[in-house]
């Protein structure tokens, strides 16, 4: 299964996003497919969002989590000195996948 994390945070005053990143880059890679897409809000470089997408296999999420956990959280230790502590955070699985660049598809 896909998980998706939209996470939207607020830098704090003086913050900049390179400060963000350098706090938020992990110690060493999940050992399952994760990638993350960032960006600043238009008009406003202080809201940051990240989008992951991770690839879990539905009987192992939880142990693969578990395993993951220190390091997580000694990282959000870090992002905690970089961003505003209120933060929106949502968890989905995608149930869909489409590209718009040539012709839709079949309805």
């Amino acid at each position: 299964m896909i998980v998706i994390t939209v996470l939207i945070r607020r830098l704090r005053e003086g913050k900049t996003y390179e400060d963000f990143r350098a706090a938020w880059l992990p110690e060493q890679g999940f050992g399952f497919p994760a990638r993350v897409v960032s960006a600043r809000r238009a008009g406003d470089d202080r809201e940051i969002v990240t989008i992951g997408f991770s690839e879990l296999d539905e009987a192992e999420a939880e142990a693969q989590l578990q395993r993951i956990g220190p390091q997580e959280q000694r990282r959000h230790d870090r992002i905690d000195a970089v961003i505003e502590p209120e933060m929106t955070r949502r968890f989905y699985v995608q149930v869909a996948e489409d590209d718009f660049t040539g012709d839709p598809p079949e309805r």
